[in-house]
């Protein structure tokens, strides 16, 4: 019985980021809880709802595909790997997520933009 009352962390952010791709954007609103807020620390914002989130994400320009590397479970939540791409730039994505109840309470993500290494580590390092 209790088993069937554990949810599984990693469906509902593997969910938001696949419901992102298709701009389903009604769906991702129901995968938030309702105090959802999320926080972009290199960029010192804040996102202090489900409908901000929701919003800000519509309204991104471009026309960005979505590809989920990696959710894998965690203490509190999920933590997700991510990679979106227009076709002539790439961003990489890593986001820690607090879940509970199949509803996504809050998300900590970390956005890098794709690029050359700043100078020569080649002796170290093998390019992927």
């Amino acid at each position: 019985m209790l088993a069937t009352m554990i949810s599984d962390p990693t469906d509902p952010v593997r969910a938001l980021w696949e419901r992102m791709n298709h701009r389903d954007w009604d769906s991702v609103v129901r995968l938030l809880d309702g105090g959802f807020q999320a926080i972009w620390p290199q960029t010192g914002e804040r996102i202090a709802s489900p409908a901000n989130y929701v919003g800000l994400n519509r309204t991104y320009p471009g026309d960005w595909k979505i590809a989920v590397k990696t959710v894998d479970a965690t203490a509190e939540g999920a933590v997700a790997r991510i990679h979106i791409s227009n076709g002539e730039e790439d961003v990489y994505a890593v986001g820690f997520y607090r879940v509970m109840g199949g509803k996504i309470l809050s998300a900590e993500e970390y956005f890098a933009d794709a690029g050359t290494p700043p100078y020569d580590r080649s002796d170290w390092v093998e390019r992927l």
